[in-house]
């Protein structure tokens, strides 16, 4: 589908579209895709036993910091 008639169908502006698409990433967002990147590597390191506590257990001891149980989650 064409960029203009998927802006149309969601009501953005192609300009809105395309300042998204060039934007420089957020440190938050920078954060949480590292974090994504570990989390499947414990996914299948464990082969998907772990719940959210053990993995946000896990990913602070690999990150060495203390990340929220709700992001983790």
């Amino acid at each position: 589908l064409s960029i203009l008639l998927l802006c149309e169908i969601a009501d953005l502006s192609r300009a809105a579209y395309y300042k998204w698409l060039n934007r420089t990433p957020s440190t938050q967002e920078l954060q949480n895709n590292e974090i994504i990147k570990e989390l499947k590597a414990l996914y299948e390191k464990v082969k998907g036993i772990y719940g959210y506590r053990r993995m946000t257990m896990n990913i602070n001891r690999t990150l060495k910091q203390n990340f929220n149980h709700k992001r983790i989650y």
